[in-house]
């Protein structure tokens, strides 16, 4: 088959690797094969491409966000002892995540902290590919769904990341109407998360961002607010609507006028619920200072050369101002279930945001175009 592989930084190569297989433990005690469709592009998979990951030892074959088909009858499982039967020629998404199915978070179906968890685009093969081995474990947990026909391939292919929103919102908790939400971030996880607040729970809702056609696509899709950061002094920025609010700062400044205006659209308070789906390091600072008493952030987002230099949160003001800090991170079966459901009754509209699509023997144009926020989703569609 055909095939990208990434063997290190700046370094992926469509090739054939039918004659020289990449030997990795999902290879050897693979669950089933599926037909790959369509692999959407993450922004992981372009850091990944840059610079390498702790996760990820080439040579290996990225991208985690899949539609795929049957080749054959398979049976997935709970783990309660009911099964599903799958036909071959289905489609199907499918739960990158690999659990080991032994350990306490496993025993709880946490499978996305398992203690020690693969992941297919990481630890082995993924969906940049003409076909791809899904292991056993997968099947075991009911890791795969089938997509209905009023969801194309590509919408499909956003699944994945659907589900993964879902599950940061089941843990800061659901916004009510009277609570005001605020996203970090303009890419396609920001506007996943715009359409969830807005279409699901009907928060007032505010996106802040950098790019004007991700931005003009958050008011097309009915964001209360909308703030541009721009960095670019020499640059000017004509509002699409009078929703929109031109910024010219940074997230690192304290004294943002970015603040000031979101303190505005939350009527001085501060906002309840702060997203942050951006991999900006500024980004949780840039939370602390525009959130309200009793307020939730979660990060989202895997953060851009993290560490703690600079950055201080004072314990009393988190303890004072009831103050909630989570992470979240991928997903399990049950969110991959409501993701498919969502989208099939268009409570979220993947189509709107899928951007330029691409055959495999341009993976590398697909990976630099996300790479600089051109369009929104790059997918892989052509094997």
């Amino acid at each position: 088959m055909h095939a990208a592989v990434f063997y290190g930084p700046n370094s992926i190569s469509y090739e054939d690797v039918y004659k020289n297989p990449i030997d990795t433990e999902a290879d050897r005690f693979s669950g089933t094969v599926l037909k790959v469709n369509a692999c959407s592009v993450c922004a992981y998979d372009t850091r990944v491409f840059r610079n390498g990951h702790s996760k990820v030892t080439p040579p290996i074959i990225l991208g985690h966000e899949i539609c795929g088909q049957t080749v054959e009858d398979i049976t997935i499982g709970d783990r309660l002892g009911s099964s599903t039967e799958i036909r071959s020629g289905t489609r199907v998404v499918i739960s990158p995540v690999i659990p080991c199915l032994n350990c306490i978070y496993c025993v709880n179906k946490q499978y996305n902290l398992c203690n020690n968890l693969k992941e297919i685009g990481s630890s082995v093969n993924g969906g940049f590919a003409e076909y791809i081995n899904i292991p056993k474990q997968i099947l075991e947990i009911g890791g795969i769904a089938t997509i209905p026909d009023c969801l194309t391939n590509e919408e499909a292919a956003l699944i994945e990341p659907l589900s993964c929103c879902i599950n940061g919102f089941s843990h800061i908790g659901y916004p009510l109407e009277k609570e005001r939400v605020v996203v970090l971030g303009d890419g396609p996880i920001g506007l996943l998360h715009l359409q969830l607040s807005k279409n699901l729970y009907r928060a007032k809702t505010a996106i802040v961002g950098r790019i004007p056609h991700r931005l003009e696509k958050a008011s097309s899709m009915g964001a209360d607010a909308i703030i541009r950061i721009d960095d670019d002094n020499n640059k000017t920025y004509q509002a699409c609507d009078h929703k929109y609010i031109n910024v010219r700062n940074d997230l690192n400044s304290s004294n943002s006028k970015s603040i000031a205006e979101i303190l505005h659209f939350t009527a001085g308070k501060g906002a309840d619920i702060v997203i942050i789906a951006t991999n900006n390091p500024a980004a949780l600072d840039f939370a602390l200072k525009i959130a309200s008493k009793n307020s939730r952030i979660n990060i989202f987002s895997g953060i851009t050369n993290s560490n703690s230099d600079g950055l201080f949160i004072d314990p009393n003001w988190l303890h004072y101002n009831q103050i909630s800090i989570t992470g979240s991170f991928s997903s399990n079966p049950k969110s991959l279930q409501e993701a498919v459901r969502f989208a099939c009754n268009r409570k979220i509209d993947l189509s709107k945001l899928i951007g330029n699509c691409y055959s495999l023997a341009d993976i590398e144009q697909a990976v630099l175009t996300t790479e600089n926020c051109i369009g929104l989703r790059a997918v892989i569609n052509k094997f």
